[in-house]
């Protein structure tokens, strides 16, 4: 009994590490899924480490030993053979669902975006020595769910559904965020992966302290009441969020929101301190306000600021119970975008994700081809692919254009403008022993 039950745990414990090995070789050779090479990376090191564990267990069975002894350390095993399936249990049915024809494409269009807002800011970190090169991190993966709107769980964090976390107290390797299953239908509303890979550079920047001590400094020394100060502080993570989407895909963050906050009266205007998303009143003024500074003395920017809050408050009307907080917008802005701080050397969170005049003529320029197919443009970042539909959407519906078969055409162009632009090759992290390490040292906590 002890020599064929040392067998079948052999087989059990080698069972994982060929899986994980095949979906990383898929990585290396299927093009569709080089994007996924440095997390299929770091998802291996998580199970060696777990394998590395469960090989020296195995050695420890002797069956021709105590069969007490056997028992004990087979129930270890056991008990390592269920946390490691966990762990890959988590990503392997993110990952299978590449393979449903219905969700390939734009699962793959929502981790090239998600890709394009997150690893450039943190090669530019890494060149400006705010991080060493072994601190480079895998990107965020996507995948679906049935929410009412997208979320993320940050490196480190612990994923839940409300009730239950789905990795009892261990905490995730790499960042994943959650988007709506109907979001694929309109893939404009991917502006949402700006927002939530702001959440992901927050904390793969060790920014969330050294921003909270920013914005209470600035509030605190310009008169802001205790009590607004403390609310600004609990929205700090959001508000940042939504700053770093515009600073990414530009102004047509706000329009985005401003369509994914349209709630029933007393929901978007009634302050809720419990929730750390600012009320959606002033979430929408606070983007728009903020989006004139992107680009100094830029006019179409200030357009597009005045029409955005212009609809909104034409929408819901003026909220004078609201007015004292627009007065601390701009210094929300100062502390939280545009603090030189020693953490970044000496630079400004708004530095590392700059947006450009040239970027927001691209993005411009591409609205036509958007709407007619005609005038491709030559070179556009897939996050701006996005702004770019975003804007269509709006255009055509200015101009009394909109109808099912023009946002079809939309969709199927924006998807196809974003493979078109999208970086060939795999996607790599970082190799080095160091952040081997790092990945490593979540296995102790399954």
């Amino acid at each position: 009994m002890l020599e064929i039950r040392k067998q079948e745990l052999r087989r059990r414990v080698e069972a994982l590490p060929h899986e994980v090995a095949d979906w990383k070789q898929r990585t290396q050779n299927d093009l569709d899924s080089n994007l996924h090479f440095s997390q299929l990376q770091a998802i291996s090191i998580l199970v060696d480490a777990f394998a590395q564990k469960q090989s020296e267990l195995l050695d420890q069975l002797d069956p021709a030993g105590d069969s007490a002894a056997f028992q004990d350390v087979g129930l270890e095993l056991l008990q390592s053979i269920r946390s490691s399936q966990r762990a890959w249990d988590f990503f392997r049915d993110k990952l299978d669902l590449r393979f449903s024809p219905a969700f390939k494409e734009v699962l793959w269009v929502a981790d090239t975006v998600a890709w394009d807002c997150y690893r450039p800011v943190l090669d530019g970190a890494a060149t400006s020595g705010i991080l060493e090169p072994w601190a480079l991190r895998e990107p965020p993966l996507t995948y679906l769910s049935a929410e009412l709107s997208p979320l993320t769980w940050v490196r480190g964090s612990r994923p839940n559904d409300g009730r239950n976390y789905h990795l009892g107290t261990s905490q995730l390797p790499i960042p994943v965020i959650e988007l709506p299953w109907d979001h694929v239908e309109n893939t404009w509303e991917l502006m949402s992966l700006h927002h939530e890979v702001g959440h992901d550079l927050e904390a793969d920047l060790k920014l969330r302290g050294v921003l909270a001590a920013s914005l209470q400094k600035a509030l605190t020394e310009n008169g802001v009441p205790h009590e607004r100060v403390q609310q600004w502080l609990a929205w700090q993570g959001e508000v940042l969020a939504d700053l770093v989407a515009l600073q990414l895909g530009g102004a047509s963050f706000a329009e985005c929101l401003s369509h994914l906050l349209l709630l029933p009266e007393p929901m978007a205007t009634i302050l809720d301190e419990d929730d750390p998303h600012p009320t959606p009143y002033l979430r929408v003024l606070i983007n728009a306000a903020y989006v004139p500074t992107m680009i100094a003395n830029h006019p179409s920017l200030a357009d597009d600021s005045q029409q955005i809050s212009g609809r909104w408050v034409a929408l819901y009307g003026n909220q004078p119970h609201l007015d004292p907080w627009k007065a601390d917008f701009a210094l929300v802005f100062q502390a939280l975008m545009d603090t030189t701080l020693p953490e970044l050397q000496g630079r400004t969170v708004r530095a590392l994700m700059p947006y450009s005049a040239a970027d927001d003529a691209r993005i411009r320029n591409a609205v036509g081809y958007m709407r007619s197919g005609m005038n491709k443009p030559a070179k556009l970042q897939p996050r701006h692919c996005i702004s770019a539909a975003r804007r269509a959407v709006t255009q055509s519906a200015l101009e009394g254009t909109l109808s099912n078969d023009v946002l079809n055409q939309i969709n199927q162009r924006t998807m196809e403008l974003v493979r078109a632009n999208a970086p060939a090759g795999l996607r790599g992290g970082d190799s080095s022993t160091p952040h081997r390490q790092f990945i490593a040292a979540f296995a102790k906590a399954f």
